[in-house]
C-alpha cells in the first residue's frame, strides 16, 4: 500500500493495518481524500449523447429552466444546474452517458497524476490537459476536474444561446446530489473507487456509497436486464411540492417513476435516461 515501509510504522498507521472496512470489503482501511491531499468538492457535471439533441434540450429545459448554453464549433449543449451542468450532445449510435466529473478544490493536474501512479490507477489526460479521467472495471468514466469546471468553458468554449421561454421550470436546480452507478462486482468495484475516493462512507439498500465534497457516488449492483454504466443521477433543488410536480412533469411528457425515498421526484427522459430530483438538504 502507498506511504507504507517496513520500519518505523506509525502508531497511527498500525491502527489502519489493523482496521478492518465494513463488512469486509477492505481488509485495510485507504486513507481519505483529504489525508491523501484531494479535497474533492462536488459533481461537477454529467455528459451523455441522446438521440434527438433539440428535443431533449426542450425536455430539461421545461424542466430544469432555460439557462442554456451552445458549444461554438460543435452541436453540444450545456444547461446549467446550479453550479454544476449537463452535457447534451446528439447520438451517432446509440444514446449513452458518457462519463460523470467530480471536481478537486486546489486542482493541480501534475500532482494528480504523480498520486494515481502511486495508486496503481490508469488514467488518460484530455486533449485540453487541463483535467483527466480514469475507468472502472465495467468500463465507466469518472472525470477529475477543477472545482467548478464550468468557468474553464467561458468564454472560450461556449455562449448563451436564445431558447424560447417555456414559463417557470418545474424544478429550481442548486446542484448535483449524487450519481448512481451500476456495477457487476459491487466489492470489486469499491476497493476500486475507495483508492481515488477514499473509504466508503455508507452501506444502505444494497448500495456503497463514497462520499465526494458535497455529493455522493453509489455503486449498486447491475440489475436483471439492465447494464453497467449509469443507473440515475440526481439533482438538488430548492423545496418543492412533490404532487405538484409530478403533475406538471406528466404534462411535459415525462415518464414518472415510483420514488424511492419519499418526496424524492423520479422520471424518465425521452431517450429512457433516470433522472432523481430531491429538495436541497
Amino acid at each position: 500500500m502507498a506511504g507504507f515501509g517496513s520500519e518505523g510504522l506509525g502508531r497511527r498507521d498500525a491502527l489502519r493495518l489493523m482496521s478492518v472496512a465494513a463488512c469486509g470489503a477492505l481488509a485495510v482501511r485507504p486513507a481519505s481524500g483529504a489525508e491523501r491531499g484531494l479535497r474533492f468538492s462536488a459533481l461537477d457535471h454529467l455528459e451523455f449523447t441522446v438521440s434527438d439533441l433539440m428535443r431533449s434540450v426542450g425536455f430539461y429545459a421545461r424542466i430544469f429552466g432555460n439557462d442554456l448554453y451552445k458549444n461554438k464549433r460543435a452541436e453540444k449543449r450545456y444547461l446549467k444546474l446550479g453550479p454544476t451542468y449537463l452535457g447534451i450532445d446528439h447520438s451517432t449510435t446509440s444514446p449513452r452517458v458518457d462519463h460523470h466529473c467530480v471536481g478537486i478544490a486546489g486542482f493541480d493536474i501534475a500532482a494528480l497524476h504523480a498520486y494515481l501512479e502511486r495508486q496503481g490507477v490508469a488514467y488518460k489526460d484530455y486533449p485540453s490537459g487541463r483535467d483527466l479521467y480514469f475507468t472502472d472495471p465495467d468500463g465507466t468514466r469518472t472525470q477529475l476536474s477543477t472545482k467548478n469546471s464550468w468557468n474553464t468553458l467561458v468564454p472560450n468554449t461556449v455562449a448563451p444561446e436564445a431558447f424560447p421561454a417555456q414559463g417557470e421550470p418545474i424544478f429550481r436546480p442548486t446542484g448535483m446530489d449524487h450519481i448512481l452507478l451500476n456495477v457487476s462486482d459491487p466489492e470489486k468495484s469499491a476497493a476500486f473507487y475507495a483508492q481515488v475516493f477514499g473509504p466508503v462512507s455508507q452501506r444502505n439498500n444494497n448500495r456503497i456509497w463514497f462520499q465526494v465534497g458535497k455529493s455522493r457516488v453509489g455503486l449498486l449492483k447491475t440489475p436483471e436486464g439492465a447494464r453497467a454504466g449509469v443507473n440515475h443521477y440526481c439533482v438538488s433543488a430548492e423545496p418543492f411540492d412533490y404532487a405538484a410536480a409530478v403533475k406538471k412533469l406528466e404534462q411535459v411528457g415525462a415518464k414518472v417513476e415510483a420514488p424511492e425515498g419519499t418526496g424524492a421526484a423520479e422520471f424518465r427522459d425521452p431517450d429512457g435516461f433516470l433522472v432523481q430530483v430531491m429538495s436541497a438538504r
